[in-house]
């Protein structure tokens, strides 16, 4: 079995420092503008190197998140970043460009590349692609099923990462759009504004049909599957949270190193217990068990009624008195309520009403909880704690010991000798004190070891052996050998550690020019997307240009019926292939290609370039086209054709851009009717024509795709238009 990891997020030290203390094996991190948490700004290119090595003291790995979309523009900077980073040892690199990849590769011999969940990598294809561009790891999305999952592993061998726990992306890994096409602050370039966790309004032919908070999904915990995904070969669990306060990232490391401790020594831990404080340091509700591992469209992703932390249910206000200028508040409790714990209340349509940092409290005669507050409560809500102080203070206080076996020989006429073990490493020390025979006390094993068990209470754990005669040793001498010796055996630990590591390469002179692709041309004038309602003789389309249909739904049958009718009237015809597809999926794609050989095809997700060798490639918006170094990249993998980023501008007259139509904001592979109506698949309320409108009365066009299964897409209901050398024309929901 390899080895197995739990992967902690870290935005500043103290949730570093607690992640390790708490047993993570690895911790991933981001520095500078480039990584895809943009508020997290506590780690620079000044103190990477002091973190990587408190890290690898510990044998703990760090990966930098490098995981946005770049411009041409931007790219010395980027590889001045990673620069600092490769001297400074960081273990690897989470890479979401194309581009990225491509100039890393060619920048620094043997830099190690992980994959990031943001390439939207989730069946074999694509994750053979990313073996090809060079990534050691792919860091699955969280919509690949689980039959899928083993696939991967059983057929290229790469370690796999997994999101287990923490807030789960509602759209398809690297393709929402709505806060750069909404806000001009793009998820994909770090500035995510979490537009799916706000209250939406659902309407069906114009009728409202619920509201909420209808794009909210819940947060994962996948502690009741660990074995089930170790098996399927998940190596690293991933624990979600670069934005969250220590406590909670030390809570969920402890938790997740005790279940896959107790799965490795086939023992066990109590999982409801290990849940129940998952919750209190972060959720929104109830946990999502299964992801989207299981086959067809998974039921309660979404929570529609909560969007904030909730934490745990504790009990129910009983009364509420008033006491001077404040409020006396009675609570019937299962927790003990303590100074400093956090509090939730909720009516009962589980709405929160309120919430409250805890003052003092007081026990009432009948074992009953009273504390006081301003805010205005009222009896019967429920009250949820939302911050166990003593259980987040609990790992926070919890610290990681290397165990050092010290051996101290002092002898008469003789200097000090000291020889320290830690693991695999030694150090040694020979004092320039030569010691003396003592005239009256000499030093005792006391002393020494009293001076020595401090060798660094914050690293180390010391056992000493003694080899003592009749000697004095003055006490600036002990602890100027126990400082030198501290030193020197933290830095042979982990150069030790860092002599195991890849040695990283870079070139003489980084080259960041951008890319001139002489090869390049745009075969059409412009390309159409349409569906198989689009009344195509409404459009003045020349023969210059090509139609491509995105069919609503992926069948042989009816994929071949609108095809010939396009192909009744236009000789230049192709196929828009869907973002997410399962293998089930891909076996249908496979069966249609295959009935239409050469059609040139629009890829969308990395799987597409398994097509390079039979079929004409055009990498599609959703493949997030933003510099000539993802254009070269995906030219030497098969693709002729580009349409660049709906995100930026570009100057490039060879490549399409988003022209005119309704913009994609974000995929779903959850059901938004089962949201609505809590049906099944079996009892499908679809509608084509649900709608969704925001607070701002802003409306949103919501579609389904079938393949082995359904797929939804968010449109903004505007439409845009603007102009460019070659156009991509959507036409599809126009009419």
């Amino acid at each position: 079995m390899e080895k197995l990891e739990i992967l902690a997020p870290s935005g500043d030290w103290d949730s570093f420092s607690t992640a390790i203390n708490n047993g993570a094996d690895a911790v991933y991190l981001g520095l500078g503008e480039f990584n895809a948490r943009a508020k997290s700004t506590y780690f620079t290119t000044q103190n990477i190197r002091e973190t990587v090595e408190y890290a690898h003291l510990f044998g703990v790995k760090v990966y930098v998140t490098i995981n946005t979309l770049v411009k041409d523009e931007e790219m010395q900077n980027f590889l001045n970043l990673v620069r600092v980073c490769v001297d400074a040892k960081v273990d690897a690199f989470i890479v979401q460009d194309y581009g990225c990849a491509y100039i890393l590769k060619q920048n620094f011999k043997n830099i190690v590349l992980h994959a990031s969940t943001q390439m939207g990598i989730h069946n074999v294809a694509g994750a053979k692609i990313a073996k090809k561009m060079g990534f050691s790891r792919v860091v699955l999305s969280r919509e690949v099923k689980l039959q899928d999952i083993i696939a991967i592993k059983e057929q290229t061998g790469l370690e796999i990462e997994y999101f287990v726990q923490g807030a789960l992306c509602v759209a398809f890994s690297g393709n929402c759009y709505f806060s750069a096409l909404n806000h001009n602050q793009s998820g994909n370039r770090g500035k995510c504004l979490q537009l799916c966790r706000l209250p939406y309004s659902a309407y069906i032919d114009d009728k409202p049909a619920g509201n909420g908070y209808l794009l909210s999904a819940r947060d994962l915990c996948l502690l009741p599957n660990l074995k089930e995904l170790i098996d399927a070969g998940v190596q690293s669990f991933k624990i979600e949270g670069r934005l969250r306060r220590a406590g909670y990232v030390g809570q969920a490391v402890n938790t997740y190193r005790k279940a896959v401790d107790a799965i490795l020594n086939k023992t066990s831990i109590n999982e409801k217990t290990e849940s129940h404080k998952l919750q209190k340091v972060f959720s929104r509700g109830e946990f999502n068990h299964r992801a989207y591992l299981d086959n067809g469209v998974p039921d309660n992703v979404i929570n529609p009624i909560n969007q904030n932390h909730l934490g745990v249910k504790i009990g129910q206000v009983l009364s509420v008195q008033k006491f001077k200028d404040l409020n006396k508040v009675e609570i019937k409790s299962t927790h003990k309520i303590k100074a400093t714990d956090g509090l939730k209340f909720l009516n009962s349509l589980g709405e929160e009403v309120d919430s409250l940092g805890v003052g003092n409290v007081e026990i009432s005669s009948q074992g009953n909880y009273i504390i006081y507050t301003k805010h205005r409560l009222v009896p019967n809500l429920d009250v949820y704690l939302t911050l166990d102080s003593e259980l987040e203070n609990n790992v926070i206080a919890n610290r990681k010991k290397i165990k050092v076996a010290l051996s101290f020989n002092a002898q008469v006429d003789c200097p000090i000798i000291i020889e320290a073990k830690a693991n695999n490493s030694v150090t040694y020390y020979t004092s320039d004190y030569i010691c003396q025979s003592a005239k009256t006390a000499p030093t005792s094993y006391h002393e020494i070891e009293e001076i020595f068990k401090n060798l660094n209470l914050d690293i180390f754990e010391v056992k000493t052996q003694l080899d003592l005669s009749n000697v004095f040793i003055p006490k600036s001498a002990l602890k100027d050998a126990r400082r030198i010796v501290a030193e020197d055996l933290k830095n042979t630990i982990i150069n030790d550690y860092e002599k195991l590591l890849p040695i990283v390469q870079t070139t003489e002179e980084i080259n960041s020019t951008p890319i001139t692709n002489d090869k390049l041309f745009a075969k059409y004038n412009n390309i159409y997307i349409v569906d198989e309602t689009t009344d195509l003789t409404k459009y003045e389309i020349e023969n210059s240009d090509l139609i491509c249909l995105q069919p609503t739904i992926y069948t042989a049958e009816n994929v071949l019926k609108n095809v010939s009718k396009i192909e009744e009237s236009y000789q230049n015809y192709g196929l828009v292939l869907p973002t997410i597809a399962n293998e089930q999926d891909i076996i249908i794609l496979d069966e249609i290609i295959k009935l239409l050989p050469n059609i040139p095809l629009i890829i969308n997700n990395a799987y597409g370039l398994k097509y390079a060798n039979t079929n004409y490639l055009i990498a599609g918006l959703d493949m997030n086209i933003y510099n000539s170094f993802t254009i070269k990249h995906l030219q030497d993998l098969g693709v002729q054709q580009f349409i660049f980023s709906k995100e930026i501008e570009t100057s490039n007259s060879q490549v399409y851009q988003f022209s005119f139509g309704h913009q994609t904001l974000m995929y779903f592979a959850h059901c938004p009717f089962k949201t609505l109506f809590k049906n099944t698949c079996k009892s499908c309320k679809y509608n084509s024509n649900l709608t969704l409108y925001d607070d701002a009365k802003n409306k949103y066009l919501i579609t389904r795709t079938k393949l082995s299964q359904c797929y939804f897409t968010l449109y903004s209901n505007k439409v845009t238009n603007k102009n460019a050398p070659h156009k991509l024309i959507d036409l599809r929901s126009l009419d």
